[in-house]
């Protein structure tokens, strides 16, 4: 039976049971074409090539700098690739993707009546295993939902694809939580997104975004950055949770008047207050660090 929750309940039931909720901001663009694999290769941070048919892997669009600018997941079908892109930023990536395009056999069509879904929660295993759904890996596909792990919370869960928006799945034992309860229990966890914590200027290493990055593989737009990275082994920023005394009216970090970092998500916690996620130098443990009108303090992640 799917109930309806409060967003201090929705959080809750994320770190006790299995909450479902629907990603508005999450666009689904399909890649076809003979070049398909070979070309997504050579502009994503992750191996695209090696995935096998019916595997699915998280990847970032950097930069030549290296920043990381979106991040998506990515998932081998028969015929196609689907790219499973975060935080509003389908067209861009589009967009990139079509520069690139020369005389590679790739079309790209974002798939508008697509609907993305998550179920997170220590439960999020038994909803599925009670509809016969549950992937040992990589993602499974029927009847119109694709379905795969993907971790948003502490406890983990599982990103669904809707092909017909009409469509659901009856789970047991589930709530639909808002994307508020879901960003409060993300943050907490301390798990970022490009979108959010990452963007221009922030390398996917500082903002925790390093298991989406290949450094095995060959030429890609970014990888020169990576592999000088890979080699130096140490970097001056990372990701880091913030307690702040109050709502923040400003993006800017500063501490004694000088800007140190941009705020990235933030949210009113049920438990902990206002919280948020940023990268900022790592020598700034116990500095008073002001945020507009707030007041800020580092702390240790997860929260919970």
């Amino acid at each position: 039976m799917i109930s309806s929750l409060n967003d201090t309940d929705g959080v809750r039931i994320l770190s006790t049971g299995a909450g479902f909720a629907l990603l508005n901001s999450c666009g689904v663009l399909q890649v076809t074409g003979s070049d398909r694999l070979e070309f997504l290769h050579g502009q994503l941070s992750n191996d695209v090539k090696g995935l096998v048919l019916g595997d699915v892997n998280t990847s970032l669009m950097l930069n030549h700098k290296g920043h990381a600018l979106a991040q998506m997941q990515v998932v081998r079908r028969q015929d196609d690739v689907l790219l499973m892109v975060e935080g509003g930023q389908l067209e861009e990536v589009r967009a990139q993707l079509e520069r690139h395009i020369i005389f590679d056999q790739v079309e790209l069509t974002p798939l508008p009546d697509w609907r993305v879904f998550t179920l997170q929660g220590p439960r999020a295993d038994e909803a599925l295993r009670a509809l016969e759904f549950l992937p040992e890996s990589g993602f499974v596909e029927a009847n119109g939902v694709l379905l795969y792990p993907n971790a948003r919370t502490r406890a983990g869960g599982y990103d669904l694809l809707f092909e017909d928006s009409t469509n659901h799945l009856d789970f047991q034992d589930a709530d639909t939580v808002s994307e508020a309860a879901l960003a409060a229990a993300r943050i907490a966890a301390g798990i970022a997104l490009a979108h959010s914590e990452a963007g221009e200027g922030v390398l996917p290493q500082e903002a925790g975004l390093e298991p989406h990055v290949s450094y095995k593989k060959g030429c890609y737009l970014g990888q020169e950055i990576m592999a000088r990275i890979e080699a130096r082994g140490s970097l001056r920023r990372s990701l880091t949770g913030l307690k702040l005394d109050a709502a923040p009216d400003s993006k800017n970090i500063t501490l004694e008047g000088k800007k140190v970092g941009r705020l990235g998500a933030h949210v009113q916690h049920p438990e902990h207050g206002f919280i948020a996620l940023t990268v900022l130098r790592n020598d700034l443990e116990g500095a008073a660090l002001q945020i507009g009108n707030a007041t800020a303090e580092v702390v240790t992640l997860p929260l919970d």
